[in-house]
């Protein structure tokens, strides 16, 4: 009798072990695509022209492509890689002239679920490096014929929260974020200059 009970023991011991294993330790890769809406704000050497023109708001469509791995070893994180870009409707400002203001980059992505540690749903937040950035600045007057472009490279930095969730056995994400980005390019007659900006977006997009 003593020996069935210590079978029987080891074997519930065993099958915890197994399950704490196997529910602890997943690894997996997935896609996420994401749209929304983003507005810009200017910084060093783009807000005096921007304020001087007396434009509206900045902003435009945000889509973000990017994949993702949950480690085996590596609980309550996903790594990946990222790319977005930010296509800008028109700012209208004084005596008709309008302002574009558009970017991509490519980056590489971190995700933080702090109640999950399977990383696969719920609550999260997310760090993005983007390592190349471009944007392309056009200042434009369509009745007198005036186009200004200005195009810069850089890099850049994103901090964003999201709620991963599902719906009829579809996967969805909700995000809001901020990314922050400095950018070199040349000035006609000037030379290379620095240029700051930010925005503030929000996207709904679906994991495959």
């Amino acid at each position: 009798m003593k020996q069935i009970v210590k079978i029987i023991a080891i074997l519930l011991i065993s099958f915890r072990i197994n399950a704490q294993v196997s529910s602890e330790k997943k690894s997996f890769t997935y896609g996420e695509f994401k749209a929304g809406y983003a507005v810009s704000q200017f910084g060093k050497n783009l807000e005096d022209q921007y304020d001087a023109g007396n434009f509206g708001t900045s902003g435009g469509g945000l889509f973000t492509l990017a994949v993702y791995h949950k480690f085996e070893s590596i609980n309550y994180f996903n790594f990946g890689g990222k790319f977005s870009a930010l296509g800008a409707s028109p700012a209208k400002g004084d005596n008709n002239n309008e302002l574009l203001f558009n970017f991509w980059g490519a980056a590489i992505s971190a995700k933080y679920y702090p109640l999950n540690k399977n990383a696969n749903k719920g609550l999260n937040f997310y760090t993005d490096f983007y390592f190349i950035t471009q944007f392309t600045q056009k200042y434009r007057n369509v009745d007198s014929k005036i186009f200004n472009h200005q195009f810069a490279t850089g890099n850049g930095l994103i901090f964003g929260g999201a709620y991963d969730f599902s719906f009829r056995k579809y996967n969805f994400s909700a995000s809001v974020e901020y990314g922050l980005a400095s950018r070199t390019g040349e000035v006609t007659g000037v030379g290379n200059r620095t240029f700051n900006s930010s925005y503030i977006g929000t996207q709904l997009g679906f994991k495959f």
